[in-house]
């Protein structure tokens, strides 16, 4: 079990590494074509294995895809918004998440032991819940240090519950289908829905938040 473990976390942090690198080199190259290329082809293949893996609901899933490309690719069309630092804020909310599933996985397997949801997500425990939303305060001190404003500790700690929501609505949909992943295009992680699940509803109403 325990090697297993092992294999696994090394899997998720070579999978993340890989794909987080050419989003970070994206963003950071402020490329509006490059970027909406990248979400383009993300949005797409994640309806292809909601479609390819029969999964229910699938209106449900083309609006929820639907949603998270049109916020997405709003940001950076909306007039001002590369002077605001746009990509920047982009790469910070894809991060935190990405921190938040992944101190939500460590702390989860090697401690959880009180499940949420069992029956939706017999992975999910309150002690991963936890390590997440520690995760992402600590990335929120170190956010908060850079701008001096440590109220964004805040606002990642709803983002992190929003992320957890979206996580086990796709969970939930995945179980009544029989489904586990929904790919293996991402060692470690499943398909790319399996790591997009987190961000479909954070990026929206963090992206509402930010245009308000």
């Amino acid at each position: 079990m325990a090697e297993e473990y092992k294999t696994n976390l090394f899997k998720r942090i070579i999978t993340s590494i890989v794909i987080i690198l050419p989003i970070v080199l994206i963003l950071l190259s402020a490329n509006i074509w490059a970027f909406s290329v990248l979400i383009t082809v993300i949005c797409l293949f994640a309806m292809f294995e909601w479609f390819k893996s029969k999964l229910q609901k699938p209106i449900i899933g083309v609006l929820l895809i639907l949603n998270f490309y049109f916020f997405s690719i709003l940001l950076v069309i909306s007039p001002g918004m590369y002077e605001e630092g746009v990509y920047v804020g982009y790469g910070i909310l894809i991060l935190n998440t990405a921190i938040f599933d992944s101190f939500a996985y460590l702390i989860g397997s090697k401690f959880g032991k009180t499940y949420i949801a069992k029956k939706i997500s017999p992975n999910k425990t309150l002690e991963g819940l936890i390590g997440g939303i520690l995760g992402s305060m600590l990335f929120g001190i170190f956010v908060g240090y850079q701008i001096q404003y440590y109220g964004i500790i805040l606002f990642f700690i709803f983002l992190c519950f929003l992320a957890f929501i979206g996580d086990l609505l796709i969970s939930f949909i995945k179980r009544q289908s029989g489904v586990k992943d929904t790919g293996t295009i991402l060692p470690g992680h499943g398909g790319i829905l399996d790591r997009l699940d987190s961000h479909l509803i954070v990026i929206p109403v963090s992206i509402m938040i930010f245009i308000l």
